[in-house]
């Protein structure tokens, strides 16, 4: 059988954009966890008028100074804290490979979107484990300085909240996206507002559940 070219995780948001091409999807609703964060959110900057609604999960796109062997020991810390998940946890590396993985782990450590951030239209939940190891807080912290309409939710567990809290990951992205879009002639209102409702900006104290 014809093997497939593996995708660069440089090239993966020209992927999404050509996939929702394909699909005849003008405009999205996107979620992204880690990579696929980052992947959700370059795609939210470079094409703001493609994405309504943004959940990023712990995304990575903010380098935090650790080196590709500086994130071992946090990465098998975080692969204990999964164990109950692992055989899914195991299945998904396999299906990616290893050297897909020290790939993608590559990237991530290098990526900076911290000047595309600001471009970002969309309303963005921010949904971050407060005992995350790969992404630290403060990275959460930068990206809710830097999303113009972000608000950030923090949740008592590591880096993958919807393994280690489903339940509230699931009601908090329920409940943000039960949330109206403003028309696309613009959001209208203060910066932060959508249809009057106040996102948690950068004012604010980010809410803790």
């Amino acid at each position: 059988p014809r093997l497939r070219r593996a995708i660069p995780a440089a090239e993966l948001s020209e992927w999404l954009e050509r996939r929702l091409e394909a699909a005849e999807l003008d405009r999205v609703d996107l979620a992204g966890h880690s990579l696929g964060g980052l992947v959700a959110a370059e795609l939210a900057a470079l094409r703001p008028e493609r994405v309504g609604r943004l959940v990023l999960v712990a995304p990575a796109g903010i380098p935090c100074g650790r080196s590709v062997p500086g994130r071992s020991l946090p990465l098998v810390e975080t692969l204990y804290d999964l164990r109950r998940s692992l055989r899914l946890v195991v299945s998904d590396s396999l299906r990616a490979g290893p050297f897909g993985l020290a790939r993608g782990i590559a990237y991530v450590s290098v990526r900076d979107l911290r000047a595309e951030l600001p471009q970002i239209r969309a309303p963005t939940l921010l949904v971050w484990g407060e005992r995350d190891r790969l992404v630290p807080l403060w990275v959460a912290e930068e990206w809710q300085r830097l999303v113009p309409h972000a608000r950030l939710e923090l949740l008592p567990c590591g880096h993958v909240p919807m393994l280690e809290q489903p339940g509230a990951v699931a009601d908090r992205i329920a409940g943000f996206l039960e949330q109206e879009l403003p028309d696309d002639s613009g959001y209208g209102g203060r910066s932060g507002e959508v249809d009057g409702m106040r996102l948690a900006g950068n004012d604010d104290e980010p809410p803790v559940g």
